[in-house]
């Protein structure tokens, strides 16, 4: 049912651009590069059932959710993060729940809310991203927010917003009063939901828009010119849409190459999922970097470092 979820799932307005290759930053791709540790905190947003139930979800649930970003990020063998392409690598990037709230208390870096005790109106807060914070919204400076939100199963998995910086297709300012990366409930970590988005890619994906990287096809509605849109990747070949699938006939890249079914920023199938190229590496760490609201990150005192 990836098909269904095309559109929807990171759903930011963006401007369309095409690739200037003159323009862009140097995003250099470094052999060992420093590890960068994010905090993040999982706000569960439930209706008041116990814990462990279908939307208040168990504490081992959510690490174990955790533990497949990471598995997925340092591409970690024996895992559903491992893979053998010669254009991918270990990011160098992980994900630690939160040790200390804004408050200076510890915390297991879970935030639990009861929808029905603080749910805003719906007419003042029409957009997602910008209902989502009144619900519970942490220091975007110090914390990655995912918000674990109830919506019906195979229609809109996640989403996530995107970085301003002065790359290619991040020009624009954040254009919600939110910012972090939603994941329907129904398709958190793994799920018994139908379909084949139950395996906790949704989150590696939203998170690769919430550091910057852009679908395959960029910017551009699906179907248009092949070579128009871009997702200013250098090694990753130009597509004009997503594909639906892994298995089967696999369509064509726009210069004649097989598609790369199993790139974390196509909609193909979770158990397709494994690949972040080196340069959409070198991307999301430029963007650490040097974007607001995400090179603070890395030195936030939300976790314990060594």
């Amino acid at each position: 049912m990836k098909k269904t979820l095309l559109i929807l799932t990171a759903f930011i307005l963006l401007s369309a651009c095409t690739e200037d290759s003159d323009n862009q930053p140097d995003v250099p791709i470094i052999d060992q590069p420093t590890l960068y540790t994010l905090p993040v905190v999982v706000h569960v947003i439930h209706d008041g059932e116990d814990i462990g139930g279908s939307i208040n979800l168990a504490e081992s649930k959510i690490k174990e959710q955790i533990e497949g970003l990471n598995n997925d990020f340092r591409r970690v063998k024996g895992t559903l993060g491992e893979n053998n392409s010669p254009i991918s690598d270990d990011a160098f990037i992980q994900f630690k729940l939160a040790e200390f709230t804004p408050e200076g208390e510890m915390t297991n870096g879970i935030n639990r809310v009861n929808y029905f005790d603080v749910f805003p109106r719906v007419n003042d807060y029409v957009d997602l991203f910008d209902r989502l914070p009144k619900l519970a919204n942490w220091d975007p400076e110090k914390y990655i927010n995912i918000w674990v939100y109830a919506l019906p199963p195979n229609t809109l998995a996640g989403r996530a917003s995107f970085p301003s910086t002065d790359l290619p297709g991040l020009e624009g300012g954040l254009a919600t009063i939110g910012d972090g990366v939603m994941v329907n409930s129904f398709h958190f970590g793994f799920s018994t939901v139908d379909g084949t988005v139950n395996l906790g890619k949704t989150l590696t994906h939203e998170m690769g828009h919430f550091l910057g990287l852009l679908h395959l096809w960029g910017l551009a509605h699906e179907g248009e010119d092949c070579f128009e849109y871009d997702d200013f990747v250098q090694d990753t070949p130009f597509v004009s849409r997503s594909i639906s699938g892994c298995n089967g006939n696999i369509p064509l890249a726009c210069d004649g190459s097989v598609a790369p079914t199993n790139n974390y920023m196509n909609l193909t199938s979770d158990e397709c999922m494994s690949v972040f190229t080196k340069g959409q590496i070198a991307r999301m760490r430029y963007v650490l970097e040097n974007a607001p609201r995400r090179m603070t990150l890395r030195t936030s005192n939300a976790i314990t470092r060594e």
